[in-house]
């Protein structure tokens, strides 16, 4: 085994230098255990001293080698031949096959640094709605996405796209609930308030979409009531006899 000042950060604690992440922490784990504080074992090899330069040198082992920065920077200096620094603060007792001791009289220099912490992910934010400009009202056959001048939820949501609207925009404009604006293109009559809440809305979506109630309403509040209608006559029929 080579002195632990000649060894590099793999070497100490005993991985190879393709060792992944897990592998790294692992042995890490193993040789924090193996050398702790409260192991007899450990100091009926080495004193004191020696003991805590050898746990000082595997912290520095970890720290290298559990951030990605410094570990590729530590790999590119191991295969350009450089030599790895020596890091115990005291000279080690190395053991030998035959049972003995040397005795390392070597000054060793140390220059711990901790791992850098991950920088935090960024946050997102979100851009500020844009304001929408007053657009002139046109008749609802003058739009191409309601070529028929029947307008229904698929319609609105093409008019609304075609402006490049989001209906957060149109939200903050009408202060009408993204949700019931949602509703409108989704067609969720069932879902929505009573008809004289759900005219407003509609309105006000048209406006923000450039068409003019007068020419639009009657046809998308027409397939209104008809869905409501045909909602109510379902649940009718489906009572039994003699409930109400």
């Amino acid at each position: 085994m080579r002195p632990l000042a000649e060894q590099d950060h793999y070497e100490v604690l005993e991985v190879p230098r393709e060792a992944s992440f897990e592998d790294v922490e692992r042995a890490y784990r193993v040789a924090q255990a193996a050398y702790a504080e409260d192991s007899v074992a450990l100091y009926s090899v080495f004193g004191g001293e020696d003991a805590q330069a050898l746990r000082d040198r595997i912290e520095l082992a970890w720290s290298v080698l559990s951030d990605v920065e410094r570990r590729r920077a530590y790999d590119a200096m191991l295969s350009q031949g450089g030599t790895p620094p020596a890091a115990a603060p005291v000279a080690l007792r190395e053991r030998f096959r035959d049972g003995g001791f040397e005795e390392e009289a070597r000054p060793i220099a140390i220059t711990m640094e901790p791992a850098k912490p991950p920088p935090p992910p960024a946050r997102y934010e979100k851009p500020p709605l844009r304001p929408l400009a007053a657009p002139v009202l046109e008749p609802v056959d003058a739009h191409e996405d309601v070529s028929s001048g029947e307008l229904d939820g698929a319609a609105l949501r093409r008019a609304r796209q075609r402006r490049g609207l989001e209906l957060e925009q149109i939200a903050n404009v009408t202060k009408i609930s993204p949700m019931y604006l949602r509703y409108l293109e989704d067609e969720r009559f069932e879902d929505l308030p009573a008809a004289v809440y759900v005219r407003g809305f509609v309105v006000s979506y048209l406006r923000c979409c450039g068409i003019d109630p007068a020419t639009a309403l009657p046809s998308f509040m027409a397939r209104y009531e008809a869905v409501r209608a045909a909602g109510r006559s379902g649940r009718t029929a489906g009572r039994l006899p003699g409930r109400v």
